[in-house]
């Protein structure tokens, strides 16, 4: 724990903090990974679309998806 309330509560920070992983992007890749049994759960549930597609998890996730197309060559 760094003692600072807001890094010790960040996930992705934490696994940067730990060497889990070298980069942002890793970290962030990790935590999505982890996180898949939530987002799941959120997908599933009642919470209206609206409030859903703003939802840390999936804005992340979605972050990432586009990614690959991003960066693509094609």
């Amino acid at each position: 724990m760094s003692g600072i309330p807001e890094a010790d509560r960040d996930p992705i920070l934490q696994y940067l903090l730990r060497g889990e992983a070298r980069t942002l992007d890793e970290a962030e890749e990790l935590y999505l990974d982890a996180s898949l049994a939530e987002i799941t759960r959120l997908i599933g549930s009642e919470i209206p679309d609206e409030e859903l597609s703003r939802h840390p998890l999936l804005v992340l996730l979605r972050a990432h998806g586009s990614r690959g197309w991003e960066d693509s060559l094609v």
